[in-house]
């Protein structure tokens, strides 16, 4: 039986991400877990090989946030002031920003990316005529139009991958300055992440 992960990469000819969020330790064999690495630039990784990450692992301060591991208040302090210095604006902007960037209130233990199993959604860097593709696809089957929200922060973790998995819908993201960089998204590429929810509705 052709797996969830070869029927994405088939029908949408381009490499596909599993993501897993775990609530306890998963007894796993042939994963690398990473450390000192963004989310970004942890899927890149994962094409070569099944990846585990916690918290420990990321040393994102955006990807942290969005995965509900900054908890407190000086850690909110620094992500908005971190933040703040990379796009060069106020305060009270980014903070309003912030406040639409979707994050896990019960943060996940581990993510496992391409590991074993049923994935909680599937990522990818797209061509626009994937995209084109996929978008004809979802109206075909569902008669309706698409509707999404897109951020220029914490675009991949948050906008992404934390986005699908909480609303259920399929998310895309043109990256950020960081994404760009570390995960190598090519100029011609954005991210996209579907739901578990709508797989059947794009492979059959």
């Amino acid at each position: 039986m052709e797996t969830i992960h070869r029927r994405f990469s088939s029908q949408f000819r381009s490499h596909w991400i599993k993501v897993k969020f775990y609530k306890e330790y998963p007894l796993l064999k042939n994963v690398k877990r990473l450390e000192g690495v963004r989310f970004c630039e942890a899927t890149k990784k994962a094409i070569l090989y099944p990846v585990l990450l916690d918290k420990e692992s990321i040393n994102c301060p955006g990807a942290q946030y969005a995965f509900g591991w900054v908890c407190s208040l000086e850690e909110r302090n620094e992500l908005l002031n971190c933040c703040q210095d990379k796009r060069r604006t106020q305060k009270s902007i980014v903070e309003s920003m912030l406040s639409y960037i979707p994050h896990l209130k019960e943060p996940p233990k581990f993510i496992g990316l391409n590991t074993d199993g049923e994935p909680d959604l599937m990522m990818s860097y797209l061509v626009p005529e994937e995209v084109m593709n996929l978008l004809k696809i979802f109206h075909n089957r569902q008669g309706k139009n698409m509707d999404v929200s897109i951020c220029s922060m914490m675009s991949v973790c948050g906008g992404v991958a934390v986005r699908t998995y909480l609303e259920e819908r399929v998310s895309f993201s043109f990256g950020c300055d960081d994404s760009r960089k570390y995960a190598q998204i090519g100029r011609d590429r954005l991210a996209i992440g579907i739901p578990k929810k709508l797989f059947k509705i794009f492979v059959d």
